[in-house]
């Protein structure tokens, strides 16, 4: 009766995403093995019945969580990614902006997401099928992109690239607190600046690439 009258003024979707915003928090705090739908409810302050009526099950809420904010990451990144003159000479500057850019502001949601993104990236069979569902199609955009952007390299090459600029970006937005104890301070240097660092550090990483091709 309780949940009935909390959620009497809210559609299903409002619902919905209150859920969803409560389980994102609670996978990223505990992990997919110890985050639990009772503890998930009680942060969303829904019963359980009602937790299982709008997802089922533990695996279809994981992959909504991944999926919802993946749409808002990927949107952004597409749209930014458009803007690109990929004859321009800082096109391969602007393509790593237009990926490391949304993870990082708003679209990336806050520290919890970035958990759950960074272990996407080295996770498990259910985390490796998540990623290839949301994340793969946007990532062969990118990988055409360098390819526009410099001519002479291979898929092969692009892809490599690709997959290690976005390993330096896991490692940045992990929030775990070493990057700040290897750096000598106390608090992470804001966005822009971690931008141009990762910008910096993968484009040369991308020419050094282009540079071994056969």
């Amino acid at each position: 009766m309780g949940d009935d009258v909390k959620t009497r003024g809210q559609s299903k979707v409002e619902t919905s995403d209150r859920i969803v915003r409560a389980a994102e928090v609670e996978f990223a705090e505990r992990g997919f093995e110890g985050a639990g739908m009772k503890a998930i409810s009680q942060r969303a302050d829904v019963s359980q019945a009602l937790l299982h009526y709008h997802f089922g099950n533990k695996d279809h809420l994981y992959s909504e969580v991944v999926r919802r904010r993946s749409k808002l990451i990927n949107t952004e990144r597409q749209a930014l990614l458009e803007q690109v003159d990929l004859t321009a000479s800082d096109a391969v500057e602007r393509i790593l902006d237009a990926l490391f850019r949304p993870p990082l502001g708003p679209a990336g949601g806050d520290q919890s997401y970035t958990r759950i993104f960074g272990g996407l990236i080295v996770g498990r069979e259910r985390d490796r099928a998540l990623v290839k569902e949301f994340y793969d199609p946007t990532a062969q955009e990118f990988i055409r992109a360098l390819q526009g952007a410099l001519p002479d390299i291979s898929q092969k090459t692009a892809a490599h690239a690709y997959t290690l600029a976005l390993g330096t970006l896991v490692v940045m937005i992990s929030r775990d607190g070493r990057v700040e104890r290897l750096m000598g301070q106390r608090e992470m240097r804001d966005t822009e600046e971690i931008l141009q660092g990762l910008i910096t550090f993968a484009k040369a990483g991308i020419m050094a690439l282009a540079t071994q091709e056969d």
